[in-house]
């Protein structure tokens, strides 16, 4: 089965007056996928998805939408529909009536009656229409929004920080219910957030931006494994980032590396790397190090240190060991099997670590 675009931008800028937001955005989305465009505030994410919208216009490039040029098309005449942040609920009117807005003028009321209903059974609302707005929670004037957008039937819906306004506990439900919403639609969902576990959680494809640039554009599983550079590896998820020098490059896939303190290890050449010299970066991931009271064996690189800080997370427990080496202490992650905490701070320990858990992350550029 041949994958359909059904979204492409091409040398796509906006500028206010001498400010820069966004820059060489190029980019394609598939039909029927969920993307995320993630990044810190700032970062040019919400002004691309306003683009994509039509709510604002590119200064320079073009965006296409199933094939049709949207130059000098407006908000209103898109394949898309929005759900803003805020989720812009009427308060004066019930959940049917927020529902059916932009259908008004549009189509005959028996027909508005029968896709409210639609839209509510599929965001799990049902016969909730008479509802007024000021009586619905968090997550069901979420759902509303969410009713109110796909009631118009668009190819395309855009989300702007969905369930930032919800607590932790319903926004990670929420993640869930939406992902799965999307998938039984079949819509092509583009989602905006600072969250990075809410895009891994939810999308198929990630897009990061810094600066008004798109710089990586991967897989949740691929962006955590092989970012391309150190401000992706440190945003994504936590990282250790050591220096290392390059010993050995003659192999096509791999290549041996000098981390200091811990030694000559094997790594795999990250694939997503464009600029790597004789002195590089490496990344760790904390959960991929091994800790132990005695020097770990069958560990390529091992390295001695002292617990600084220690942190009980129920699930896991986090410590900091401070070397003689490195700057700055190194994290490791560590899963709570038996509800107990190994080491206690001043204790010495050994870290320990595979090559293949050691990320090449190229030249460092700060």
């Amino acid at each position: 089965m041949t994958e359909t675009n059904i979204i492409k931008l091409r040398g796509v800028e906006k500028r206010y007056g001498s400010f820069t937001a966004a820059t060489g955005i190029n980019l394609e989305l598939k039909e029927g996928e969920f993307f995320s465009l993630l990044g810190p505030s700032g970062c040019g994410k919400t002004t691309v998805l306003r683009m994509i919208a039509g709510f604002q216009e590119p200064s320079e490039g073009h965006i296409e939408i199933d094939g049709v040029s949207m130059d000098g098309v407006p908000a209103n005449k898109r394949p898309t529909n929005m759900v803003f942040q805020s989720y812009a609920i009427f308060p004066h009117l019930n959940v049917g009536d927020n529902v059916a807005y932009g259908l008004r003028g549009r189509v005959a009321k028996p027909e508005i009656e029968e896709r409210v209903a639609e839209a509510l059974e599929m965001v799990e609302l049902g016969g909730l229409q008479k509802r007024g707005a000021t009586e619905l929670s968090g997550g069901q004037r979420q759902r509303v929004a969410l009713a109110r957008a796909l009631i118009m039937r668009p190819k395309v819906l855009l989300l702007d920080e969905p369930l930032s306004a919800l607590d932790k506990k319903l926004r990670e439900q929420m993640q869930f219910e939406m992902r799965n919403l999307q998938q039984s639609l079949g819509i092509t969902f583009v989602m905006v957030t600072h969250d990075q576990y809410e895009a891994m959680t939810m999308s198929d494809r990630i897009g990061v931006m810094f600066q008004g640039r798109l710089m990586q554009v991967d897989t949740p599983t691929m962006l955590y494994a092989r970012p391309c550079n150190r401000e992706i590896a440190s945003f994504i998820g936590e990282m250790n980032i050591l220096p290392a020098a390059v010993q050995n490059e003659q192999a096509e896939t791999s290549m041996t590396v000098d981390m200091a303190a811990f030694g000559k290890i094997e790594i795999e050449k990250n694939p997503n790397v464009t600029n790597r010299a004789k002195n590089i970066i490496v990344g760790i991931r904390p959960e991929q190090l091994e800790i132990s009271p005695d020097k770990p064996a069958d560990y390529p690189a091992t390295l001695q240190g002292t617990v600084s800080n220690v942190a009980f997370y129920g699930e896991n427990v986090h410590y900091h060991v401070k070397t003689e080496t490195f700057e700055k202490p190194i994290s490791v992650s560590v899963p709570n099997y038996f509800h107990t905490v190994d080491f206690q701070r001043d204790d010495k320990v050994w870290l320990g670590v595979q090559g293949a858990s050691v990320i090449d992350l190229g030249q460092d550029k700060q």
